[in-house]
């Protein structure tokens, strides 16, 4: 089983990001001035400095950008992003070794859930995973938390019983901006 991508990272500028997901780079660039996206590699700081970004980076705005197709708001998209890194940390307990990217390259599934827009879950499987992986957050209660690193909990099974539901292929998206 392979989870650690192999693959040595090179810094994506702003223009290459903009060329691979096809959207304005005003639109990029304000999911990073708002936070929404934190560049892996460099951080502008003035005049002639530009962001650098890494392969999640291209994940992290592939999610930020389905979100904001259903209009979910600038806060809450940067908080599930920030969530991205908190399941790749909590998967890391349960499986050594674990990396995000590197899970999806081993054919892993990932589906963010958000029930009634208050309960968010990440359901994994596959990738080397032994058997499913599904961790929950209260968002609307965490986000009111100083906390910078949200925890997620453990959950035996998807609710049941929800008014909305909002589903996102956390996966393809990964292969869709990644690859």
């Amino acid at each position: 089983m392979c989870i650690m991508a192999s693959e040595p990272a090179a810094p994506i500028t702003l223009k290459e990001v903009q060329l691979r997901l096809g959207v304005p780079q005003h639109v990029l660039i304000h999911l990073c001035e708002r936070g929404v996206i934190v560049p892996d590699f460099a951080e502008t700081s003035g005049r002639g400095k530009r962001r650098e970004f890494s392969k999640r980076n291209l994940f992290e705005f592939g999610v930020a950008l389905a979100l904001r197709g259903f209009e979910i708001s600038v806060a809450t998209s940067a908080f599930i992003v920030r969530l991205l890194r908190s399941f790749e940390r909590a998967a890391a307990k349960a499986v050594p070794n674990f990396e995000l990217l590197g899970f999806f390259a081993d054919g892993g599934e990932l589906e963010l859930h958000l029930f009634d827009g208050a309960q968010l879950a990440f359901e994994a499987h596959g990738g080397g995973l032994r058997k499913a992986l599904l961790l929950s957050i209260d968002i609307g209660e965490a986000s009111r938390e100083p906390a910078s690193r949200p925890r997620l909990e453990p959950l035996a099974e998807l609710p049941r019983v929800f008014d909305g539901h909002l589903q996102l292929d956390l996966g393809r998206i990964a292969r869709r901006t990644t690859e």
